[in-house]
């Protein structure tokens, strides 16, 4: 009688929501990593028990719901910052929950045109992987949480982000997590085993033979002044705020070589209010260089834009970048005017697109790829391959956030894209996590979420390109392409 209870409860839709909501567990900040076998081959099993295209995507989108409402509730503390909006939030997490349900559902639906077993797993893996790439691009995209991201703290297994990125992890993390379904075939079983293995000795060695060089001559100081959100945009507090962050900046920095600040680090307009801008100049000591991001006025529009600056020790611009991918609902509102919504920022307009990345040349540093806040989530778009820059710069303002796990995933996909480049990259936050990573996906520093303090550090040298920095996700995708025709023909 139990046994048929537990099988009931196994069969039943409600285990495949608690099962994906489960997953959330194997990221961050938990990275409960033995989950993954577990969950995955319950999904994979449940899709090999579905007699009909209809069932696999019903199952898949139940998984999928279960995941993305769940490991994206974080959203919640940026909507409940205006108390008016409170009942936005189970709509915000049933929307996120419908979003990734589709793309779990789809690739249901598509694995149950072959043959149960080790081909309908395969074909799962395949398909999962190629609409994880359209959910990075498809209306803006949102890439986040993308299945290979459970490996973001298991150093070894990320070296494999190195040849295929963060898109071949996910096909590696679903055959090794689903192959248990297949059970008792052995042999299979233990071929994707030994794989696996074998992969992560070559990641170690990888690690074990990397060279730790820094850039002679420069010493950056992050600096993170932990303002709450409640308080980033209040004018009574903007004197006390900018203050603290130059207080911040200027203690102990003798030799200090470039000082780094958050996203929207000042609430004034930088290229406009130039007497406010000269007060930056005590931010940095005599042949020194901030790097920090703020506001920008694009006159001709009559608009801002969200950007990156280089400024000199006289707070001279000496280089701007403008944000290329901005947030839906909280740099633009899609759809205006249709939609009864406005932007969470606090500016009564649209902010203005950059044309795209950019690498920037900084004083006495090596060339910088900018990047500014979510624009470090799109796997192969944060480094110009024409110009290809020695380090990435990422700063972001994840205090919407607040005690949450949406910064520590924001946090592993930064690191993510350290790997996949193979080169340094330095993320600054205005209420953490800020950290240094070298291009391997060492951490350097860190400075714990909801923390004020600076991290100074040296600036590692960038690796060679890796194979993906040149070829980017094609390689896994043409994969998958191909692995969906030849399992499709094979009889």
């Amino acid at each position: 009688m139990t046994y048929n209870i537990i099988r009931k409860i196994a069969n039943s839709p409600l285990s495949l929501l608690v099962a994906g909501a489960a997953f959330s567990l194997c990221f961050a900040p938990y990275y409960w990593i033995i989950l993954v076998p577990f969950l995955i081959s319950f999904l994979v099993f449940r899709l090999n028990g579905a007699n009909s295209k209809k069932t696999a995507f019903f199952r898949g989108f139940l998984f999928g719901f279960g995941f993305g409402a769940v490991s994206t509730s974080w959203i919640a503390n940026a909507i409940l910052l205006d108390e008016n909006l409170t009942w936005v939030v189970p709509l915000a997490l049933c929307g996120m929950g419908i979003l990734f349900g589709l793309f779990y559902g789809l690739a249901g639906c598509l694995a149950a045109f072959y043959p149960k077993g080790g081909r309908r797993l395969f074909a799962f893996a395949a398909a999962m992987t190629i609409l994880e790439w359209v959910r990075s691009w498809l209306f803006t995209g949102f890439p986040w949480n993308l299945i290979g991201s459970v490996w973001e703290n298991t150093l070894p297994i990320l070296q494999v982000a190195a040849v295929v990125g963060v898109y071949g992890l996910t096909f590696l993390t679903i055959i090794t997590g689903g192959i248990f379904a297949l059970w008792p075939k052995k042999k299979p079983i233990m071929a994707v085993i030994g794989a696996f293995l074998l992969l992560f000795l070559l990641g170690a060695l990888r690690l074990y033979m990397g060279t730790q060089d820094t850039v002679w001559g420069v010493k950056l100081r992050l600096v993170q002044p932990n303002i709450p959100q409640t308080l980033k945009w209040d004018p009574k507090e903007a004197e006390n705020s900018f203050m603290k962050i130059m207080r911040l900046s200027r203690e102990n920095n003798d030799d200090i070589t470039h000082t780094v600040w958050p996203e929207s680090a000042v609430s004034f307009i930088l290229n406009r209010d130039e007497d406010e801008r000269l007060r930056l100049m005590q931010a940095v000591r005599q042949g020194g260089t901030l790097i920090m991001g703020g506001m920008r006025l694009i006159p001709e529009e009559r608009t801002l834009a969200n950007s990156l600056f280089i400024l000199d020790d006289m707070a001279n611009i000496k280089a701007t970048y403008d944000k290329s991918h901005l947030v839906p609902f909280g740099e633009y509102v899609p759809f205006r005017g249709l939609l009864p919504l406005d932007k969470l920022v606090p500016i009564p307009f649209d902010f203005k697109e950059g044309s795209g990345i950019k690498t920037i040349r900084v004083p006495k540093t090596p060339l910088l790829g900018a990047l500014v806040c979510y624009e470090v989530i799109f796997s192969g778009q944060v480094a110009d391959k024409k110009n290809r820059p020695k380090w990435l710069v990422n700063v972001t303002n994840d205090g919407w956030y607040g005690l949450s796990a949406g910064p520590h995933q924001h946090l592993g996909m930064a690191k993510m894209r350290a790997v996949e480049e193979g080169l340094p990259l330095v993320r600054v936050a205005n209420t953490g996590i800020s950290a240094v990573f070298d291009g391997y996906g060492h951490t350097l520093g860190s400075l714990a979420l909801g923390t004020e303090g600076v991290l100074d550090t040296a600036l590692p040298e960038a690796l060679p390109p890796t194979v993906y920095a040149r070829f980017g996700v094609w390689i896994p995708l043409g994969f998958c392409f191909f692995l969906l025709i030849f399992l499709r023909k094979r009889k």
